[in-house]
Protein backbone atom coordinates (compact mmCIF):
# COMPACT_ATOMS: atom_id res chain seq x y z
CA UNK A 1 0.00 0.00 0.00
CA UNK A 2 1.46 3.23 -0.96
CA UNK A 3 1.33 6.40 0.82
CA UNK A 4 2.48 8.25 -2.00
CA UNK A 5 -1.27 10.29 -2.56
CA UNK A 6 -1.79 11.19 0.99
CA UNK A 7 1.80 12.83 1.50
CA UNK A 8 0.79 14.82 -1.78
CA UNK A 9 -2.67 15.49 -0.20
CA UNK A 10 -1.00 16.75 2.48
CA UNK A 11 1.75 18.85 0.59
CA UNK A 12 -0.95 20.38 -1.56
CA UNK A 13 -3.12 21.02 1.04
CA UNK A 14 -1.95 24.60 1.75
CA UNK A 15 -2.31 25.14 -1.79
CA UNK A 16 -5.89 24.25 -1.75
CA UNK A 17 -6.62 25.56 1.33
CA UNK A 18 -5.12 28.91 1.15
CA UNK A 19 -3.55 31.28 3.57
CA UNK A 20 -5.78 31.29 6.60
CA UNK A 21 -7.15 34.98 7.07
CA UNK A 22 -6.03 37.32 10.04
CA UNK A 23 -8.44 37.38 12.93
CA UNK A 24 -9.46 40.66 14.41
CA UNK A 25 -10.20 41.33 18.44
CA UNK A 26 -13.76 41.27 19.06
CA UNK A 27 -13.89 42.51 22.42
CA UNK A 28 -17.61 42.39 24.50
CA UNK A 29 -19.05 43.62 27.38
CA UNK A 30 -22.34 41.75 28.44
CA UNK A 31 -24.54 43.90 31.18
CA UNK A 32 -27.26 43.40 33.15
CA UNK A 33 -25.63 40.15 34.55
CA UNK A 34 -27.76 39.92 37.99
CA UNK A 35 -26.83 36.53 38.94
CA UNK A 36 -22.84 35.63 39.81
CA UNK A 37 -23.57 32.04 38.99
CA UNK A 38 -23.37 29.80 35.76
CA UNK A 39 -21.37 30.14 32.53
CA UNK A 40 -21.74 32.78 29.56
CA UNK A 41 -21.81 30.69 26.34
CA UNK A 42 -21.05 32.79 22.98
CA UNK A 43 -21.39 32.08 19.78
CA UNK A 44 -20.85 33.68 16.54
CA UNK A 45 -22.59 33.33 13.19
CA UNK A 46 -21.86 34.71 9.94
CA UNK A 47 -24.79 32.84 8.37
CA UNK A 48 -28.49 33.94 8.47
CA UNK A 49 -29.07 29.96 7.98
CA UNK A 50 -27.26 28.67 11.12
CA UNK A 51 -28.23 31.69 13.26
CA UNK A 52 -29.25 30.41 16.82
CA UNK A 53 -27.97 26.86 15.74
CA UNK A 54 -25.35 24.58 16.41
CA UNK A 55 -23.34 26.23 13.33
CA UNK A 56 -21.34 28.80 15.10
CA UNK A 57 -17.95 30.20 13.22
CA UNK A 58 -16.47 30.73 16.82
CA UNK A 59 -16.97 29.74 20.52
CA UNK A 60 -16.43 31.07 23.92
CA UNK A 61 -17.43 29.77 27.45
CA UNK A 62 -16.53 32.65 30.59
CA UNK A 63 -17.89 31.33 34.06
CA UNK A 64 -19.53 34.23 35.64
CA UNK A 65 -18.37 33.23 39.09
CA UNK A 66 -15.08 35.50 39.54
CA UNK A 67 -15.31 37.29 36.37
CA UNK A 68 -18.53 39.28 36.90
CA UNK A 69 -18.15 43.01 37.98
CA UNK A 70 -20.16 45.88 38.72
CA UNK A 71 -23.37 43.16 36.58
CA UNK A 72 -20.99 43.41 33.78
CA UNK A 73 -18.92 40.15 32.05
CA UNK A 74 -15.99 40.95 29.59
CA UNK A 75 -14.56 38.72 27.02
CA UNK A 76 -12.24 38.79 23.79
CA UNK A 77 -13.29 36.38 20.85
CA UNK A 78 -11.16 36.74 17.46
CA UNK A 79 -12.70 37.09 14.17
CA UNK A 80 -11.56 37.15 10.98
CA UNK A 81 -13.20 39.87 8.96
CA UNK A 82 -16.68 39.65 7.66
CA UNK A 83 -19.98 40.06 8.54
CA UNK A 84 -21.40 38.29 11.89
CA UNK A 85 -24.16 38.19 14.83
CA UNK A 86 -23.47 37.27 18.07
CA UNK A 87 -25.35 35.49 20.96
CA UNK A 88 -24.96 35.31 24.32
CA UNK A 89 -26.96 32.96 26.99
CA UNK A 90 -26.28 32.51 30.56
CA UNK A 91 -26.44 28.85 31.54
CA UNK A 92 -27.61 29.00 35.06
CA UNK A 93 -28.48 25.09 35.40
CA UNK A 94 -25.37 23.93 33.17
CA UNK A 95 -27.25 22.27 30.82
CA UNK A 96 -25.60 24.20 27.94
CA UNK A 97 -28.91 25.48 26.46
CA UNK A 98 -31.46 27.99 26.79
CA UNK A 99 -34.25 27.10 28.55
CA UNK A 100 -37.91 28.32 27.79
CA UNK A 101 -41.28 28.13 29.63
CA UNK A 102 -43.90 25.73 28.01
CA UNK A 103 -44.86 28.97 25.92
CA UNK A 104 -41.12 29.40 24.47
CA UNK A 105 -40.30 32.23 26.30
CA UNK A 106 -36.59 32.15 27.75
CA UNK A 107 -36.26 31.28 31.34
CA UNK A 108 -32.43 32.28 31.65
CA UNK A 109 -30.80 35.47 30.52
CA UNK A 110 -29.97 35.71 26.88
CA UNK A 111 -28.60 38.29 24.34
CA UNK A 112 -27.32 39.52 21.02
CA UNK A 113 -25.14 41.91 19.52
CA UNK A 114 -26.82 45.31 18.50
CA UNK A 115 -29.09 44.42 21.78
CA UNK A 116 -31.72 42.61 19.00
CA UNK A 117 -35.38 42.86 19.86
CA UNK A 118 -36.67 38.97 21.07
CA UNK A 119 -39.86 40.28 22.38
CA UNK A 120 -42.29 38.18 20.79
CA UNK A 121 -39.71 35.64 18.95
CA UNK A 122 -36.05 34.70 18.59
CA UNK A 123 -33.90 38.01 17.40
CA UNK A 124 -33.71 38.24 13.64
CA UNK A 125 -29.73 37.77 12.52
CA UNK A 126 -30.46 40.78 10.48
CA UNK A 127 -30.86 43.28 12.94
CA UNK A 128 -28.12 41.22 15.29
CA UNK A 129 -25.41 41.72 12.24
CA UNK A 130 -21.71 43.82 12.76
CA UNK A 131 -19.04 44.31 10.38
CA UNK A 132 -15.51 43.36 11.55
CA UNK A 133 -12.59 44.30 9.65
CA UNK A 134 -8.85 45.13 10.26
CA UNK A 135 -9.36 46.76 13.31
CA UNK A 136 -10.50 45.74 16.71
CA UNK A 137 -14.73 45.74 17.47
CA UNK A 138 -16.15 46.05 20.69
CA UNK A 139 -19.57 45.22 21.50
CA UNK A 140 -22.23 45.45 24.28
CA UNK A 141 -24.70 43.09 24.85
CA UNK A 142 -27.13 43.30 27.49
CA UNK A 143 -28.62 40.29 29.17
CA UNK A 144 -32.31 40.35 29.24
Amino acid sequence: MSHVPILLLLMASPAIIGPAAAATPVRVIVTNVTKAEGVLLAGAYSDPGTWLGAATVATREIPVPGNVRDGAVSFEMQLPPGRYALSVLQDLNGNRKLDTSFLGIPTEPSGSSNDAPARWSAPKFKDAVFTVGDTPVELEIRLD
